[in-house]
């Protein structure tokens, strides 16, 4: 898989999906108080289930996301904004993601693939 497949280049899709390559992982991502699992995740960003409706599309908020990796966590935390609600589900493109956590992020997706 190339690096900038794993990136997403060429821009988000028409309807705000990410053009990153995603992976379905086990992990959740809290905001604000509440936990929620993971449904799958990208280079630039993630979907989450069970979401009710305190957030909003172009809103801006601090998350903390973790995700398990072959026996160990992957933790970091940034700031994320709302791309697209659709049901209990709320995609959220990464923003402000720290050099270190970045280059985290992509050798898990350079290690396990992406479809």
């Amino acid at each position: 898989m190339g690096l900038m497949n794993i990136l997403g280049f060429g821009g988000a899709e028409k309807d705000g999906r990410r053009a990153a390559a995603r992976l379905d992982a086990i992990g959740s991502v809290r905001i604000d108080s509440k936990t929620y699992p993971l449904v799958n995740w990208s280079a630039s960003g993630l979907l989450i289930s069970g979401h009710s409706d305190h957030l909003a599309k172009g809103q801006v908020c601090s998350i903390t996301v973790s995700v398990e990796d072959d026996g160990k966590r992957i933790e970091f935390g940034c700031k994320a904004i709302v791309v697209r609600l659709q049901g209990d589900r709320l995609a959220m493109n990464f923003q402000l993601l720290n050099k270190v956590h970045k280059m985290t992020v992509l050798e898990y997706f350079q290690r396990h693939g992406a479809r």
